[in-house]
């Protein structure tokens, strides 16, 4: 921003001594240069930079009169625009950019049939066809320039004596043509989003291509050097002021508007014209009305003198001060002009935009279903249009999805920026044993496989047995296996149907539970993390067929085991003040706290919770990881958990905590 104003300030000191007419003067006069604006920029008078909001292609036709003594129509352009990514290309045709003046010289000629002829010079000035170029750097910031084809031809008629045998005169006309490019460059900057500034050169580049004139011609239009500053405030949405300074005392002043319709928007505009060369002191307004669509634009605009149009204007003052303007001069009529725009997108056009995305979530593959309640990603995304829409957000991450993965659709209002969850699903087939950096797609689309804005993030996928050290995420291990589990589990228990049999019902959930401990104890050894480390842990199928684990692998087994069979159970999660946690288990006897006294007369050794249904139950602890016996296992379980959850206020103080399985 500080080299913006610099080039300001330089520009104006350079030329701020130099006087000359309007150089900015447009027929549509001039609108908002920011995003929200109603009509699209194509004026490059007042838009040297050739800035647009235009999306692919543009085309525009504007005809109009010229309301002088005897009205005129005339095409006055027809321009073709197109953006290439962040460029945009535009050429227009003008063939209605012309003034013509016409002067007696106050002789005239006497014919030899005694006729009389007023000798006249006329002046010629057409601006043939322009074009320019911009880009943008980004969403604040553009640069640009335009170029103009200029032809002036001045026609004088003379008289030239003949000698003959007879003096006799001839009339003729002397011509002089003279072909011409000027070529300007400009900014626009937009520091915040209502505010636009611009700053750009008048006459920067000039080079005569085609002359028959002196030099020094009085005729010529005048083109000295100068600079243009602009600037467009909008104080709310729907209304913009608008202000261009000429560094040579001229200006022009508006404000513009919109109304927002279902299938468009209505617009207004009116600017006032202050020029050194004409009078009074503002010497006009342009007002203009417009319609707009996605597709289509129609406006009408105009310009109104305020001078008497009437008085005459001589020729010393024409030569003296000549012109600087052709649409624009002290000898222009009033104008009305009606301009059709069309816009033909070819690609659709981009109604928002990923600005950045935050992972929030690392893949642990294990805990699939963290991933359907819990986004793995928040991507912050910009409404870019003046409508509310609707976005359906995606994602796809490499070498873990197979599909892309469609999350909730999400409303953002016109303008507004929101932040979006992206979900994810694990397949059921994925079963990579190594860690890897992936990448994860992240797309946004506003219409039906049409995507709007695409982002790419770096990624972690962790290995299948990955853990991310929350024992409440152990709960997505125990799931695991479950048809193996169950068939482990009832061929146990089938083996030992003849002493459940003999069993009172209410104790069978016990019994069962002690069943499975010690057929489970037989088999196992406790093995330690080799890392010591808590990020690793084995599906319960993994640790038969292992036949060991630590205690985070043993109480997964035994929990999935249990519920496997229809025994309620949690787990207790120890959590110290340093160095590695620990895991083991409660399960539900399903006996009454007054069938406590069957299974032990020490009420220490069990704890009064609440089953699914609300009911008091009693539960024991198991410590997992003592492959002796049940008993012992109970014992240490119920002694690990008096001292640490209970003695220590383990519980209270949110240093232990039970988390229930299902």
């Amino acid at each position: 921003m500080k080299i913006l104003f610099s080039i300001i300030i330089f520009i104006t000191l350079v030329f701020s001594s130099v006087v000359f007419s309007q150089s900015s003067f447009g027929l549509g006069g001039i609108w908002s240069m920011n995003k929200t604006a109603n009509t699209l920029l194509n004026s490059i008078e007042s838009n040297p930079s050739n800035f647009s909001k235009l999306k692919d292609w543009g085309i525009e036709l504007s005809y109009g009169g010229e309301f002088a003594k005897t009205t005129t129509t005339n095409l006055y352009l027809l321009s073709l625009s197109k953006r290439i990514g962040h460029s945009n290309f535009s050429l227009r045709y003008t063939p209605g950019y012309q003034k013509d003046f016409v002067f007696s010289s106050g002789e005239s000629v006497t014919f030899n049939d005694s006729s009389t002829q007023t000798l006249n010079s006329k002046f010629s000035y057409k601006e043939i066809f322009g074009f320019g170029y911009s880009y943008q750097v980004t969403d604040k910031l553009s640069f640009g320039f335009t170029a103009r084809l200029f032809n002036q031809e001045f026609n004088n008629e003379v008289v030239d004596p003949v000698f003959s045998d007879s003096l006799f005169f001839n009339l003729k006309t002397e011509t002089e043509k003279a072909d011409f490019w000027k070529a300007d460059f400009g900014i626009n900057f937009s520091p915040v989003e209502n505010i636009s500034l611009s700053v750009a050169s008048i006459n920067l580049i000039d080079i005569n291509s085609k002359t028959d004139i002196a030099s020094n011609s009085a005729y010529e239009i005048r083109r000295p050097k100068g600079a243009l500053l602009g600037a467009s405030i909008s104080p709310i949405k729907q209304i913009s002021f608008n202000f261009l300074y000429e560094t040579t005392q001229s200006f022009m002043a508006g404000i513009d508007g919109k109304f927002d319709l279902p299938a468009g928007s209505i617009g207004f505009s009116a600017t006032l014209l202050h020029d050194k060369y004409q009078s009074p002191y503002i010497a006009g307004i342009l007002p203009a009305i417009s319609y707009q669509s996605d597709v289509f634009g129609i406006t009408l605009s105009g310009v109104k003198y305020f001078r008497n149009k009437n008085t005459t204007q001589s020729f010393s003052v024409f030569e003296k001060e000549g012109i600087r303007n052709i649409l624009n001069n002290r000898y222009s009529y009033d104008k009305a002009v009606l301009t059709i725009t069309f816009r033909l997108n070819t690609i659709a056009e981009e109604k928002a935009k990923i600005l950045n995305i935050k992972m929030v979530q690392e893949i642990f593959p294990a805990l699939e279903d963290n991933y359907l309640d819990k986004p793995f990603a928040l991507g912050k995304v910009v409404n870019k249009t003046d409508n509310r829409i609707r976005i359906k957000p995606s994602s796809k991450i490499v070498g873990f999805n197979s599909d892309i993965i469609y999350s909730p659709t999400v409303l953002i209002n016109a303008h507004d920026t929101v932040e979006v969850p992206f979900y994810t699903i694990v397949s059921d087939t994925y079963s990579n044993k190594q860690s890897k950096v992936s990448y994860a797609d992240f797309y946004i689309s506003t219409r039906n496989n049409e995507t709007d804005d695409k982002l790419q993030k770096p990624i972690l996928i962790n290995k299948i047995n990955a853990w991310d050290g929350k024992v409440i995420h152990l709960k997505e291990f125990i799931k695991k296996d479950q048809y193996y589990i169950m068939k482990y589990a009832k061929e146990v228990l089938s083996n030992n149907k003849s002493k459940l049999d003999t069993i009172v019902y209410s104790l069978s959930a016990f019994y069962k539970a002690k069943i499975l401990f010690n057929n489970l104890v037989k088999k196992f050894v406790y093995v330690a993390d080799p890392n010591a480390t808590s990020d690793f842990v084995q599906f319960p199928k993994q640790t038969i067929d292992l036949r060991g684990g630590d205690c985070d692998d043993l109480s997964v087994l035994y929990s999935a085991v249990l519920e496997s069979v229809g025994i309620q159970t949690a787990l207790i999660d120890y959590k110290p003040d340093k160095g590695l946690g620990h895991v083991n288990l409660l399960f539900n006897t399903e006996l009454s706290p007054q069938r406590a006294i069957w299974i032990t007369d020490n009420d220490s050794k069990y704890f009064i919770r609440k089953n699914k249904r609300g009911e008091d139950q009693v539960w024991i602890a198991i410590e997992t990881t003592s492959l002796t016996n049940f008993m012992k296992a109970w014992e240490l379980g119920t002694e690990k958990f008096n001292n640490d959850a209970i003695n220590k206020l383990g519980l209270a103080k949110g240093r232990v905590e039970i988390i229930d399985v299902q």
